[in-house]
């Protein structure tokens, strides 16, 4: 690394420190909440990404990039940057995304969660940990190495995306990829805190949603014992309750065989799972106990290896079901539905990889002397992230960001400020080895 644009580029970071600190909570102060969960107020909530997105810009444009505003709908706004390298070198792409999720039980809170308050060494409110410390990080790193009279020979890419936080990729990262912003290889801004802060992130897992519906026959609550009695496919009753409770402990020993059988060098064994999160059943719409339940519906989120085809994990999952229904008269003849309602694929780059090894050699530089020093943890996203998306499209990707994944989408969101700005050193210091210097 050139050690001495690496030095001006890091003072010139340590000089923005509460600049960035101010930016970071205008953009907290923007309710950028993604207007398209089903509990909330799409009119009211639509605009605050193109808010955000608007303020980053502005640091974008202070950075030198040439940028680019628009939207796949009115209102959801994403902001590129491209700082124009003078040639000769890679490319590099920062990308997070400016939706943050609800945070609707405001009483919980210790602060306002749109108000920004610095406390105790860490930035409270919303979006703090998920993801705006990441972006404005990304965004200041860009427009220190300006500062610091750093021409890189590669092309800095700057993304701010919308829809990230339910699933709309093709709101965002995808719609920004679709529009030539490519790179060399990228790094996502998701707060990648797991055992030890700044851990480089360089996969994640498939995930997966499905729902199955299982269906009985009512009858007085006090026919059970017939039921059971008759185990026929024409009983006085069947507890589709009873089923549904047969299919997912066939779901559970399938999940317990992936312990062994879904294996991925980055992944811990037992990180790939079928959870149980979803369960609604009863008697027509009546839920009372003096009826047989003649409906269930179990809805399941998977986590599965990145390398692993989507068909196989269906077929795994729908043999399971089919022979817990195999195993029951009344599910053999009534078999249960899936219905596959969600899919995020995984993505995955090698821990080996020259970029992780880049990104990891840059994250140690940038902590050193600091609580931070030290190598860090090489570790997979436990769950869906844009890595996906920059992964499909033939770009190496890593995450890397400030904050605990245990803060993320939780009450009284906070990050660290020490963590801030190591990531935005982080991200310099990538960009000069990446990248290369004049």
């Amino acid at each position: 690394m050139n050690d001495t644009a690496a030095d001006r580029v890091g003072a010139r970071i340590d000089d923005l420190r509460d600049e960035l600190l101010a930016t970071l909570s205008t953009a907290i102060g923007i309710r950028s909440v993604n207007p398209t969960y089903a509990d909330q107020d799409y009119d009211d909530l639509v605009g605050g990404e193109t808010e955000v997105s608007q303020l980053l810009a502005s640091v974008y444009r202070e950075a030198g990039a040439e940028v680019e505003l628009f939207g796949e709908a009115p209102g959801r706004d994403n902001a590129v940057g491209v700082v124009a390298g003078s040639g000769g070198g890679r490319s590099l792409v920062f990308n997070g995304h400016v939706d943050v999720v609800p945070a609707d039980n405001v009483d919980a809170w210790t602060y306002d969660p749109f108000t920004a308050v610095v406390a105790d060494d860490h930035l409270w409110g919303r979006g703090s940990v998920d993801m705006k410390s990441g972006l404005v990080a990304q965004a200041f790193a860009a427009r220190a190495l300006r500062e610091s009279g750093i021409r890189l020979r590669g092309d800095l890419i700057l993304q701010a995306v919308a829809g990230e936080e339910n699933l709309e990729h093709h709101m965002g990262t995808s719609a920004v990829l679709a529009r030539g912003y490519l790179g060399d290889a990228a790094i996502v801004a998701e707060p990648t805190g797991a055992a030890r802060p700044l851990t480089v992130m360089p996969a994640t897992p498939g995930v997966l949603v499905f729902r199955v519906d299982v269906t009985g026959k009512a009858a007085h609550a006090s026919m059970r014992s017939r039921m059971l009695a008759e185990r026929s496919d024409q009983p006085v009753a069947a507890s589709a309750i009873d089923s549904g409770l047969a299919v997912h402990e066939a779901l559970r020993r399938l999940e317990s065989d992936w312990v062994s059988t879904k294996i991925d060098p980055l992944f811990t064994p037992g990180q790939f799972t079928i959870g149980l999160d979803v369960v609604d059943g009863g008697a027509g719409g009546s839920r009372n106990v003096a009826f047989i339940p003649d409906e269930m519906a179990l809805e399941y989120a998977v986590f599965y290896p990145p390398a692993a085809e989507l068909s196989d994990i269906q077929g795994e999952i729908e043999r399971a079901v089919a022979g817990a229904a195999e195993r029951d008269p009344w599910m053999r003849a009534h078999p249960p539905a899936i219905t596959w309602q969600m899919h995020y694929p995984g993505g995955r780059t090698d821990g080996d990889h020259p970029f992780c090894l880049t990104v990891a050699g840059a994250r140690t530089r940038a902590t050193t002397h600091t609580r931070l020093d030290g190598p860090p943890d090489v570790m997979p996203f436990p769950s869906a992230t844009d890595l996906t998306w920059l992964s499909r499209a033939g770009i190496p990707t890593v995450g890397l960001g400030p904050g605990s994944l245990s803060m993320a989408h939780a009450v009284d969101e906070r990050c660290s400020v020490d963590e801030i700005i190591c990531a935005a050193q982080s991200y310099a210091f990538t960009a000069i080895e990446w990248c290369g210097t004049e």
